[in-house]
């Protein structure tokens, strides 16, 4: 599969990615593990993602990868597709669709990813870009909650403990889900266009503005005990603005969410099936739909909220298997064969 991405188009993917996939869901369990320190608990994960970023940089061009490896990394991106579905279904059946069958929404969901696989790899490069003005809008209408934040809510400081810091820096991988996809595309970059340096500093602050605007609204305008009752804060914040030009603001953004899923499906299963045509060039359509067909049903079998939290806590380990400590025996295996 050739394809050229610019500096923008990458850097955007991988946002896209590795927000898609969790900005909805992250503050609450996150700030629930941590408690007040939820902020500076963020500011150290955040050093760890620039510090995998650089790593990644450094050494991608030695990340090849056989058969089996892809395979893994197919199983992965299926496990975290099936997972993010299931949470995205069983939230829209209590938001915003719950008298419509859930089979039904998952097919929705997953044809356009459908549709955008079996054409060019340009569709799936260039449908990011719809989402840009939308996660603006999104931001700015987050801002109508200022007047309601409570600045203590940060205090006291430094009171968390050892246990509460490591459980904290788990809970923050779940904002890194989706960065393994920089070893893959890293080397699609135009050579023309530098990463390294100041444009990967600026992707790095973008990530961590977005995330931490995230944990840091949602930790000044709920009390500890009420971020543990909500799933979705970010959700209940919009709901609770009063505006005059539309009443379920929620709903408007929960549609925003829900194209956010969409194409964020879609990019997972362009890396699966780019991975799988790196071994596999036959049946290319039928292997396509074969695919979709699995991101329909098995998120069937997890539709509860047992099974989501289940997933949710699994992902987190299976997540730095296949984003550190795969890529790192990939990299040093490369290196003995190339001396």
């Amino acid at each position: 599969m050739n394809f050229r991405l610019s500096r923008i188009q990458f850097f955007l993917l991988l946002f896209i990615m590795q927000s898609g996939s969790s900005f909805f869901s992250f503050p609450s369990p996150f700030i629930t593990a941590t408690g007040r320190d939820a902020w500076l608990i963020f500011l150290v994960a955040g050093v760890l993602h620039y510090l995998l970023l650089l790593f990644y940089e450094r050494y991608y061009q030695r990340f090849t990868i056989g058969p089996f490896v892809g395979w893994l990394y197919k199983g992965y991106w299926l496990f975290i597709a099936v997972t993010y579905l299931a949470y995205i279904d069983y939230t829209l059946a209590v938001w915003g669709f719950p008298k419509t069958p859930q089979f039904i929404v998952l097919a929705a969901l997953v044809s356009v990813s459908l549709y955008a696989n079996l054409s060019r790899a340009e569709t799936i490069i260039n449908l990011s870009v719809i989402l840009i003005p939308l996660i603006f809008i999104f931001v700015i209408f987050l801002q109508f909650a200022w007047d309601d934040l409570t600045w203590t809510n940060i205090f006291p400081i430094g009171e968390s403990t050892e246990k509460e810091w490591l459980i904290g820096l788990l809970k923050a991988q779940v904002a890194f889900i989706g960065i393994e996809l920089y070893l893959f595309f890293r080397k699609h970059v135009d050579v023309k266009e530098e990463i390294k340096g100041f444009p990967l500093f600026v992707y790095q602050m973008l990530w961590f503005s977005f995330f931490f605007f995230s944990v840091l609204i949602t930790l000044l305008y709920f009390t500890l005990a009420g971020i543990q009752a909500i799933p979705e804060p970010l959700l209940y914040i919009l709901k609770s603005q009063e505006l005059t030009f539309v009443e379920r603001i929620d709903l408007f953004f929960l549609y925003i969410w829900m194209i956010w899923s969409i194409v964020t499906v879609t990019i997972l299963s362009f890396s699966a099936l780019y991975v799988h045509r790196l071994h596999a060039n036959e049946h290319q359509k039928r292997d396509t739909i074969i695919w979709h067909v699995l991101l329909v049903f098995l998120p069937l079998f997890f539709l509860s909220k047992k099974y989501i939290e289940i997933l949710n806590d699994v992902v987190i380990y299976v997540h730095l298997l296949f984003s550190v400590l795969i890529p790192f025996i990939v990299i040093i295996g490369s290196r003995r064969k190339k001396k």
